[in-house]
């Protein structure tokens, strides 16, 4: 199937997503009846730790998913290790400071 560059535009004409011509085994575009938006307030949601999927039509409100962090079998020994050491370090001022 061959699938066409949808354009959307604002009411100038100025282009604000083109989703690009596609072809072989791909999804035809959903027909779209109505066009929302809704602005995120600057530094409001972590992008570092969350995503954006969708927004509650109802609430206008962000639905939001978190991104999984992925951390290696090294990186987790290096973390058991720095536990360990931190242990033993604690251990021998007998009990540290607090």
């Amino acid at each position: 199937m061959d699938r066409a560059n949808r354009i959307i535009c604002d009411q100038t004409g100025k282009i604000l997503l083109q989703t690009g011509e596609a072809t072989g085994d791909v999804l035809p575009h959903n027909k779209i009846t109505e066009l929302h938006y809704i602005d995120i307030p600057y530094g409001s949601i972590d992008y570092i730790k969350n995503r954006i999927v969708g927004i509650n039509i109802e609430t206008k409100q962000p639905i939001l998913e978190e991104i999984p962090v992925y951390v290696s079998e090294a990186e987790k020994e290096k973390q058991e290790l720095e536990n360990q050491l931190l242990l033993l370090t604690n251990q021998e001022i007998g009990g540290g400071i607090l």
